[in-house]
């Protein structure tokens, strides 16, 4: 069977549906689905403080990754990874290796110096904490952290 080529975009008021099925699939807490939700969702995708993008192959959505920033007074804007979801059925293909490359590339074009995000020290956790620091982050206890520019 041929692998379909992945295809990282913008995610879309139209989303909604389909990342909730990625979360949902992913093990991954889900709000209610109330219009509140729903209005909260479009509110992120339309939000041009952060990040809001998403992986699918063959025009199905696999993949979502979200980031927010936050200007600083004395010092360069900062970048906090929130989200980075694969769809179980597609991990280990490099969807989730090409979500943080993609947004690695917009965190520096911000002008931010690090792009950090907390995973919980627990066992079923070792596999996202791996997979981090095979794509270049160090992790310092829960927090991992990845330096994208002016690193020494």
């Amino acid at each position: 069977m041929r692998e379909g080529r992945v295809q990282i975009r913008r995610a879309r008021r139209t989303d909604f549906t389909a990342v909730m099925g990625v979360l949902a699939a992913s093990g991954v807490a889900l709000p209610a689905p109330d219009r509140a939700t729903l209005r909260r969702f479009r509110q992120l995708v339309a939000d041009l403080g952060g990040d809001f993008y998403v992986a699918s192959v063959d025009g199905v959505v696999v993949g979502l990754v979200h980031v927010t920033y936050a200007r600083q007074l004395a010092g360069p804007p900062s970048a906090w990874l929130d989200h980075v979801v694969v769809a179980p059925t597609f991990r280990r293909r490099g969807i989730g290796a090409a979500l943080l490359a993609f947004i690695e590339k917009r965190v520096c074009r911000r002008g931010c110096v690090a792009l950090a995000l907390v995973v919980p020290d627990r066992a079923d956790d070792i596999a996202a904490r791996r997979f981090l620091q095979m794509g270049g982050f160090t992790a310092m206890g829960e927090r991992f952290i990845k330096r994208v520019r002016g690193s020494n």
